[in-house]
């Protein structure tokens, strides 16, 4: 993205990538591959309920094997798509790892060694896999984001170390598919970062469809024995709990990939293994910059592909439109997905305002009793005084799609008031937004 964006600004640019496809982990093991087993599950769990739309679906069965085809061949032609956007919009390609030389020079290995000379710099290196020292997955049985994504065979049961968006994606699409999962996770909720409403009401949802969760657990062993994995558990009293699966997931996390970057030499200051940034995405050695997940902000695709056109807008225009860190959303494609923007009631308290908020549950659209899928609510938090809106927080259907318009009305200072008599089609989802913006606004709902 910032490649793209620096050369539509008449920027003559290079991009050094060490993969034989260009897209990054979001495109190769991350967002794409995960959201297409998503839509796998989905189609799955749909079908097996297709009675009750008066599909008749007898001998519905999952092939995971044919899933992964299917996500393979969207995963090559998306990263097509992103050579060709590279080769028109000329951005000159380099295939190995980049590294920091001499001022203004990276130097890059691959088939040879070669150096690349440039007036500036963006370090874009992205993350890994964090791992607990000990307790290292070994590809086979404990496995990674990677590793799981190639599994052909859906396995009998799963455990899961990690409830972010990570862990609960994956609980999410194989208890689907059929498996046997648990959950561990030494905070207290599952989803930690998101509202605590949002994710109460998402552990009660998942645990009713089998989904075994651990919170506020420590991970006292992790080991693979008769090609069993075999943990260790303490719950919160401090009492151990053995458990055995056939995989183990590790979801604890990511790490940013600052090693072996020259960034010492270079004089580029870390902190805690990040690189920090001003607005601008510049470090504090002139003309280098770094955006994405080696920087201390949230590790999200679309965060930093905005990052890294900023940086872009810095290095041609001298000065990058900022941004409002406050309007990223957030998004986890469980089923149902979770979906959030702004501030959550906690962090609004924190930062000094009077605060009121107002739900709305899925159950009170006509559009999601048609989909069979009312589960879940919205919550729009405000600022009491003058009813500005400061957050909006969804779980339910399609939500990750819905949040856009949060993002919109924050962004525009939007009051409950201008939310609500907005005028939104009938029957469609969005519909919960608007009604939750009444009982923001009005004190009550409509259809409720």
């Amino acid at each position: 993205m910032a490649a793209i964006r620096g050369s539509q600004l008449g920027l003559r640019v290079a991009l050094v990538e060490p993969y034989s496809r260009f897209g990054g982990t979001c495109l190769h093991w991350g967002c794409v591959p995960t959201k297409a087993l998503v839509e796998s599950a989905g189609l799955y769990g749909r079908a097996l309920k297709g009675k009750e739309f008066g599909v008749l679906c007898d001998g519905v069965r999952l092939d995971l094997a044919l899933a992964r085809v299917r996500k393979d061949r969207l995963i090559k032609k998306l990263s097509a798509g992103v050579e060709f956007l590279l080769k028109k919009n000329r951005v000159e390609t380099f295939r190995g790892t980049g590294r920091l030389g001499a001022p203004g020079v990276v130097e890059v290995r691959g088939e040879e060694v070669r150096e690349i000379r440039a007036r500036n710099i963006i370090i874009a290196t992205g993350s890994v896999n964090k791992n607990i020292p000990g307790m290292e997955p070994d590809g086979r049985h404990i496995l990674t984001h990677k590793e799981i994504l190639e599994l052909d065979r859906v396995p009998e049961s799963l455990l899961i170390v990690g409830a972010g968006a990570i862990g609960i994606e994956f609980a999410s699409i194989f208890s689907r598919f059929g498996s046997r999962v648990t959950v561990v996770e030494m905070l207290p909720r599952i989803l930690p970062l998101e509202d605590p409403e949002i994710s109460g009401e998402l552990r009660k949802i998942l645990a009713k469809r089998g989904i075994r969760f651990l919170t506020g657990a420590r991970l006292e062993k992790l080991e693979v024995r008769e090609e069993r994995v075999h943990a260790g558990i303490v719950d919160p009293e401090g009492k151990l709990e053995e458990i055995e699966a056939e995989k183990g997931l590790m979801a604890v996390g990511r790490a940013p990939v600052t090693g072996d970057l020259g960034l010492e030499q270079a004089g580029v200051k870390t902190a805690r293994g990040f690189i920090p940034v001003d607005g601008d995405m510049r470090t504090n050695v002139d003309g280098i910059y770094a955006i994405g997940d080696v920087v201390p902000t949230a590790a999200l695709a679309h965060l930093a592909s905005r990052e890294g056109m900023a940086a872009m807008d810095s290095i041609a225009g001298g000065r990058a439109t900022p941004i409002n860190y406050d309007l990223v959303p957030s998004c986890t494609f469980c089923e149902p997905e979770v979906a959030s923007v702004g501030l959550t009631e906690e962090e609004a308290v924190r930062r000094g305002f009077e605060v009121v908020a107002a739900r709305f549950p899925f159950a009170g659209v006509s559009k999601a009793t048609i989909l069979g899928e009312n589960a879940g609510f919205v919550k729009v938090v405000g600022e009491k005084e003058h009813g500005r809106i400061l957050g909006v927080h969804m779980i339910g259907p399609h939500v990750t799609e819905l949040i856009s318009e949060g993002t919109a009305v924050i962004g525009l200072e939007g009051r409950a008031a201008d939310l609500s008599a907005l005028i939104h089609p009938h029957p469609t989802l969005s519909e919960g937004l608007m009604e939750a913006a009444h009982a923001l606004y009005a004190g009550a709902a409509i259809h409720i």
